[in-house]
């Protein structure tokens, strides 16, 4: 069910990609830097919480990982940019991500 959701995300993102062009990428790059800062102020928040020993460090690792994510999600998005700005392929990367 899992890879079946994900191959529809794929097959809607690139179509938007085709249809939308320009606008979807305007849309993505705002919204990956908007959820970069977010991720980077909860982060924050989190040491200055009261510590609870417990999942603490399960949770600073959790939200560390997602930021990491989103970086790598517009880094992945700037050099679709870049592909699109020199003429490239609009589909999904051939590494299959």
């Amino acid at each position: 069910m899992l890879n079946g959701i994900a191959r529809g995300a794929l097959w809607l993102d690139t179509w938007l990609q085709d249809h939308l062009g320009r606008p979807y990428n305007a849309l993505l790059g705002v919204g990956l830097i908007i959820e970069i800062v977010h991720r980077g102020g909860e982060i924050m928040e989190r040491f200055t919480d009261p510590p609870r020993v417990a999942g603490l460090g399960f949770t600073i690792a959790m939200e560390l990982a997602l930021l990491i994510h989103q970086v790598g999600a517009l880094s992945h998005h700037l050099e679709r940019r870049r592909k699109l700005t020199r003429g490239g392929k609009t589909g999904p990367d051939p590494a299959g991500e």
